[in-house]
């Protein structure tokens, strides 16, 4: 394969994987200590219509440098356990977006019924970026309250929900078409009862769960839907578990991909118009971080949740003038971490909250 020219990488690797469709993936590279990561955002094919698919696991990529190109393998899960490979090339680069991701055109093999894992529908716009269809569910009098306005609030809670922020808000939405049940409630991060749990990477038994407390909510509470078009690049990076499961390799999570928010400055707002959100570039609120959870330990479980964890960080990496396989290559074994001081979230209780913790557990407007 010494001389395969970049076409002919891609017609190989067509020939070496099965039910392969061509596509999109939108990703990051991200660095920690010690290392760097490429994070899928999400995947985007032709399926009678464009569909997109929230990468829920994936491993660390495989990356190859040839003669006058790059190439990229990454494995991933996607909804209902479907067992995905994607390939691309450095040829492939669509678009560099706002949020500091890349768009590329891809290859992906999987189940002959991919779609069918597929979270939702979606279009993409000249600039590259995806429109997501999303749906937020509230009350009748909360949605009819909405769309009268034109506009989604913030809410000033963290994912867990039990935390206000004093640097930005969220408009919260979802993937799920609809609330119906206790699971449902829980990949949102809420609960009837007000915890749900969480298991160590390496836990033996479901004894060894690990009660969070997260908003209190019901399905009743969740009865209307505003379906929305929102901006993949408006969409805040997804916080991400590190798995290192005894005598299998490692892995990486998303936690609660079915949450999808939208940051904004405190008191602004995310209108909409014709079921297209667009947000002002002056009235956005991003961060250039996620949080990177140890998911064997305690302290890693809670940290994505609680969003306070300042030592355990992925820095994500503005490949805006080039593309992250220029940036990879150019900065090869060198630490990307020292130096780095990324604006981080700002709480208003200024304290720390855990597992079991009773505090915050007044209604927000998620």
């Amino acid at each position: 394969m010494d001389d395969l020219t970049e076409s002919a990488y891609i017609e190989h690797w067509r020939e070496m994987h099965q039910n392969v469709v061509d596509g999109f993936i939108k990703l990051k590279l991200v660095h920690a200590e010690g290392t760097s990561l490429l994070v899928p955002d999400l995947l985007a094919v032709d399926a009678g219509g464009m569909r997109w698919l929230q990468p829920k696991y994936f491993y660390a990529p495989q990356l190859s440098f040839w003669d006058g190109y790059a190439a990229a393998d990454i494995r991933l899960e996607a909804n209902g356990g479907a067992e995905v490979t994607v390939g691309f090339t450095s040829a492939g680069l669509v678009a560099s977006l706002s949020d500091s991701s890349q768009v590329y055109r891809c290859v992906i093999s999987g189940p002959a019924d991919l779609a069918q894992s597929a979270d939702g529908t979606c279009s993409m716009d000249p600039s590259g970026d995806f429109r997501l269809d999303l749906f937020h569910h509230t009350t009748d009098q909360a949605a009819a309250a909405i769309r009268a306005s034109g506009h989604f609030r913030g809410s000033s809670w963290n994912v867990q929900g039990t935390r206000e922020l004093k640097n930005v808000a969220y408009a919260y939405f979802t993937s799920l078409q609809r609330i119906t049940s206790e699971a449902d409630l829980a990949k949102i991060a809420m609960a009837s009862s007000s915890y749900i749990g969480l298991l160590r990477t390496n836990a033996v038994s479901m004894s060894e769960a690990i009660r969070l407390k997260v908003y209190r909510a019901s399905t009743t509470d969740r009865t209307a839907t505003v379906p929305v078009s929102v901006p993949a690049s408006l969409v805040a990076p997804q916080h991400v578990y590190r798995h290192a499961p005894w005598g299998r390799a490692v892995y990486f999570e998303a936690c609660r991909p079915d949450i999808y928010r939208v940051g904004l400055l405190p008191e602004k707002v995310a209108p909409f118009a014709d079921g297209m959100l667009t947000v002002p570039e002056a009235d956005r609120k991003c961060f250039e971080f996620m949080v990177l959870g140890d998911a064997d330990t305690e302290a890693g479980l809670i940290a994505p949740f609680d969003e306070e964890e300042t030592n355990s960080l992925l820095h994500i990496e503005a490949c805006t003038d080039q593309s992250l396989f220029d940036f990879w290559r150019a900065h090869a074994n060198s630490d990307q971490v020292a130096g780095r001081a990324p604006e981080l979230l700002v709480f208003k209780d200024g304290g720390r909250a855990g597992a079991d913790s009773d505090t915050g557990s007044a209604t927000h407007g998620r």
